[in-house]
């Protein structure tokens, strides 16, 4: 399946609540198939699942990462960590190694081919889709200034 074939989310409407239509409206520019399409095309030139890809975005490039703290980062558990860690490194994407200074934590460690795949993704993931384009700079932070309203610090 690419990206292409999946369906596009449609904001139905009118809605007697705005903020329900806001809501309905980020996902649905959020879920659509053409600002999902790079990061769907890592997915498939990789062949990886994407539980593993996601976990990508949530490491760092040049340094380790305790695996408690990919779970955390990723809101899972340990276990599930292991398992998808389990798929980076049977790419040769990462490796577990111990800590530095603690021998009973494991850090997630990228390699080269995993740091360009993640910086792939990251990019793929960040990028904001084409519709962006039709907004002014003023309009872009008067944006992004409302979301941080929303976000989880409400900052």
């Amino acid at each position: 399946m690419t990206a292409s074939d999946l369906p596009v989310p449609v904001v139905d409407g009118p809605y007697d609540d705005p903020a329900a239509e806001a809501w309905q409206r980020i996902r649905a520019i959020s879920h659509n198939p053409a600002a999902m399409a790079a990061f769907h095309r890592i997915v498939e030139e990789t062949g990886l699942p994407l539980a593993p890809l996601r976990a990508l975005l949530v490491l760092p490039l040049d340094e380790p990462l305790p695996m408690r703290q990919l779970a955390k980062r990723l809101g899972c558990d340990n276990s599930y960590v292991t398992s998808l860690v389990d798929a980076l490194e049977q790419r040769g994407l990462a490796t577990r190694q111990q800590h530095p200074t603690d021998r009973r934590v494991k850090v997630i460690v990228l390699t080269g081919e995993g740091r360009e795949l993640t910086r792939r993704a990251q990019l793929a993931d960040t990028t904001p889709p084409a519709s962006f384009s039709g907004l002014t700079p003023a309009e872009a932070t008067t944006l992004r200034d409302l979301l941080r309203k929303l976000g989880p610090d409400g900052a």
